[in-house]
């Protein structure tokens, strides 16, 4: 909300700076987000009268003018409509800096050299009025400067509001908080008409059908009021928080809504048929046209005013174009009403119109402040638009306010707080927010909290103004008291971050998608119909049927992430995700969760250098990485091979991860019918998925070092031609089991078809390293072993050594 700080000083008395101030506010919990001057340079503007006007020579629409400026009479060419011969206006003299950064030059305009400004309200930035110059007061001294003699320079402070305090959405609310902060009293806006009409009960009456949505409603009249145009003071005071000025009587109801917090309603009485008010629920498909011009179709979840025949006005919200003040609006009819916020809240959702009016009833207006702020308006009206006030005012209040009392303990606030504070000055904070305490005991009291506070219910709220009020920052800072846990963390956990760490190590980026996906997953992933990933649980109130059942997999959100990085131009991708899957137990309220790591790569496993070509990625990219991703967890003998491929894999170039024997995880190509049904038409799609329950069991808490060689390893080399459909991990297996304990490792260093073999043969080279930790080998013994490796080899595969 922004205030003026000159409007907030009518009502507190304020001896800080602005800067002060904001400080004082954000840590009383209402945060100061901005601050802005307003015409905070004046110099060079004076006072100044118009002693004559006469027509520009050389233009029909500008005006020559003699201006008396207090220490001389100058030329200024002019073409405001509305400049007269003896009127006060303000003046920039040549050398003055304008609002707008631009400072003022003798000038020719048309021939006439113009000697300074004559300025509108909107050139001083005052309102956005540019209908012609602003008019001062005749009893001002021509030639003062325009600061001191309008007491122009202001701030406006723009404050945050929380959700949970709608009386501070106005400036009294605010003055409120400074008055108790600061100790200094809180002044009322006054109250100053003559009541000498006939009794309101004779000129109209209400009725509310729905007191559950309006809880009260409070009208008061003027008849014979005058329509014209706000004065300066209201104009500038509305502009500088934001709302346009309309006429007299329509800023009157915006001026109380911004000063005390309370929306009002004027209605041209005479426009109202059988001139009364009913409060009602709309009827389903009831057409109402509203202030804006718009025609709305409403539903019975939506109050209406209306008067003896029809609508006239969204309740809390807005007002309709057949009751609104116009030119010839002679009586007004003021609504002050209190609407339940619920109700306000879903009308206002359901239409897709927001207001100043309803942004305050959503959050809770001050029902027993309507009357006031209704007599605040009629005032303002009667001294304004003149007329004569209606005496009395309808206060239909079915269902009055019952305020609760509070139990309030001064030890438990510091003990909460970890303060010192009397219980004298608690009870001095709390009274200074115009709350009712009545001391009981000691270190008790009885609090009864005003009815603007409707945030205040429980005894933590009353303590948490103590704090705001006692100033957060000198409660003092202490540190609670740790203890180191007991048990360590829990082995998911351990497992996540190791998992985590080397995958963004070696380039992946982690991303978290829904929980929630559409039961059409399991076609897409070409799921059997006996599959775990059919086991959907479904959610009572989804989103929508895409976000309708929990995910079994994580693959899906995987996919779809794919897809919208490449809507947005983005092909190679490296991402995982650790997260929760969940699968449906007969009979059982609450589905199996299961941890699961999947990832995804696509597009390019190396980019185009100028040491490298590029590269697209393929399996073994994928393979590598749930190799790194095992070894780095330090298990032990892992190998891979193809078995039954999960869904969603390409069943010809995916395969299984074991280790010890147990199964982890699947990677591979993903199949061509996941990737169509997300729009990706790139073949480079490889994907891993990992079951953790699986991989837990298999972790060693215990790191042993493995010493350094002390004896230099003998390598060999054997390229061995095999049928294509023999893997390379039997081949690998076997020369592991051949070789014992002298073998140290064994490596694929290539593989090789074409025209110096068989058509579907292959040839793979093998690097073994043979080492012992006992001493160094001889090398007869090393050949020994390294032939009855190939006699093994080339035995159970039916392969041979491949000459050349």
């Amino acid at each position: 909300m922004k205030v003026s700080l000159n409007w907030l000083r009518e009502y507190v008395r304020i001896s800080m700076s602005p800067a002060e101030l904001a400080h004082l506010l954000t840590m009383a919990g209402l945060e100061v987000e901005g601050m802005e001057p307003i015409c905070e340079s004046l110099d060079g503007m004076v006072v100044a009268k118009i002693v004559s006007v006469n027509a520009h020579p050389n233009a029909d629409r500008l005006s020559v003018c003699e201006v008396d400026t207090g220490e001389d009479v100058v030329s200024v060419v002019c073409g405001a409509p509305n400049v007269t011969q003896g009127m006060l206006a303000p003046m920039a003299l040549v050398g003055a800096r304008l609002p707008n950064g631009q400072t003022m030059k003798a000038s020719r305009i048309r021939g006439v050299v113009s000697c300074g400004m004559l300025l509108a309200e909107d050139e001083l930035g005052l309102t956005n009025d540019h209908s012609g110059l602003m008019t001062l007061p005749s009893n001002l001294r021509v030639g003062d400067p325009l600061s001191s003699a309008l007491t122009l320079p202001d701030w406006v402070l723009d404050v945050g509001i929380t959700p949970n305090r709608p009386d501070c959405a106005n400036v009294l609310g605010i003055a409120r908080e400074i008055s108790a902060a600061t100790g200094e009293s809180l002044r009322r806006p006054s109250v100053e008409m003559v009541a000498s009409g006939p009794p309101i009960e004779e000129l109209t009456r209400v009725t509310i059908h729905n007191p559950e949505g309006c809880p009260r409603y409070v009208a008061g009249m003027i008849q014979n009021v005058t329509l014209g145009p706000a004065p300066f003071w209201m104009r500038y005071r509305l502009y500088q928080s934001g709302v346009r000025s309309i006429n007299n009587l329509v800023d009157v109801t915006n001026y109380v809504m911004l000063e005390m917090g309370q929306p009002l309603h004027a209605f041209d009485h005479h426009r109202l048929r059988q001139g009364r008010i009913e409060v009602r629920k709309a009827t389903e498909g009831e057409m109402f046209t509203t202030l804006d011009g718009e025609s709305r179709r409403l539903s019975p979840e939506i109050l209406l005013i209306c008067d003896g025949e029809r609508p006239v006005a969204l309740a809390g919200i807005m007002g309709g174009l057949n009751s609104e003040i116009f030119a010839g609006t002679k009586d007004v009819l003021i609504e002050s009403a209190f609407f339940d916020p619920v109700t306000t809240r879903r009308a206002s959702k359901q239409l897709g119109l927001s207001t100043e009016a309803s942004y305050r009833f959503e959050r809770g207006a001050d029902i027993e402040g309507v009357t006031d702020a209704l007599k605040r308006a009629m005032s303002l009206m009667y001294g304004l638009g003149g007329g004569t006030v209606a005496r009395g005012v309808v206060d239909n209040y079915p269902r009055p306010y019952s305020p609760q009392t509070i139990r309030f303990s001064s030890s438990r606030t510091n003990q909460l707080l970890g303060t010192d504070l009397s219980t004298d000055a608690m009870k001095r904070y709390l009274e200074g927010l115009e709350m009712n305490v009545n001391p009981t005991r000691a270190e008790e009291m009885d609090v009864i909290p005003p009815s603007f506070r409707i945030d205040i219910a429980r005894e933590v709220d009353l303590i948490e103004e103590v704090a705001r009020m006692s100033r957060f920052e000198k409660i003092p800072v202490t540190y609670p008291r740790i203890r180191p846990a007991e048990e360590g963390d829990p082995p998911e956990m351990i497992l996540r971050d190791k998992l985590r760490s080397i995958l963004v190590g070696i380039g992946f980026t982690e991303i978290i998608t829904y929980s929630f996906i559409s039961p059409d997953s399991a076609e897409i992933l070409d799921a059997g119909e006996a599959s775990d990933l059919r086991s959907f649980t479904h959610l009572m109130n989804p989103l929508g049927v895409d976000q309708s059942v929990l995910r079994t997999s994580l693959l899906p959100g995987l996919m779809a992430t794919v897809r919208n990085n490449r809507l947005h131009g983005e092909k190679d991708l490296r991402l995982f995700e650790w997260g929760k899957i969940f699968k449906d137990r007969a009979g059982e309220q609450q589905p199996l969760e299961q941890n699961a790591l999947a990832g995804v790569m696509a597009g390019h496993a190396r980019q185009k250098t100028w040491y490298n070509d590029e590269r697209s990625a393929d399996f073994y990219d994928i393979k590598g990485i749930v190799e790194t991703l095992l070894k780095g967890l330090q298990m032990d003998s892992l190998h891979f091979e193809r078995g039954d491929i999960l869904p969603g894999f390409d069943k010809d170039a995916s395969c299984g991860a074991y280790a010890s024997g147990t199964y982890i995880g699947q990677m591979g190509k993903a199949s061509l019918k996941m990737a169509s049904a997300y729009d990706i038409d790139d073949a480079n799609i490889f994907i891993f998925e990992l079951n953790v329950g699986n991989i837990l069991p298999l972790l060693s808490e215990e790191i042993r070092f493995r010493p350094f060689p002390r004896f230099p390893a003998v390598y060999r080399d054997i390229s061995l031609v095999v049928n294509e459909e023999v893997e390379s991990g039997t081949i690998v297996d076997l020369i592991r089991k051949t070789g014992g304990k002298l073998l140290e490792s064994v490596h694929i260093f290539d593989i090789y078809m074409g025209d110096q073999i068989g058509a579907d043969e292959k040839a793979i080279a093998f690097r073994i390293s043979y080492r012992s930790d006992q001493e160094t080998l001889d090398g007869e013994r090393v050949n020994r072993l390294h032939e009855r490796i190939i006699r093994k080899a080339c035995e159970d595969t039916g392969g041979r050594l491949r000459e050349g």
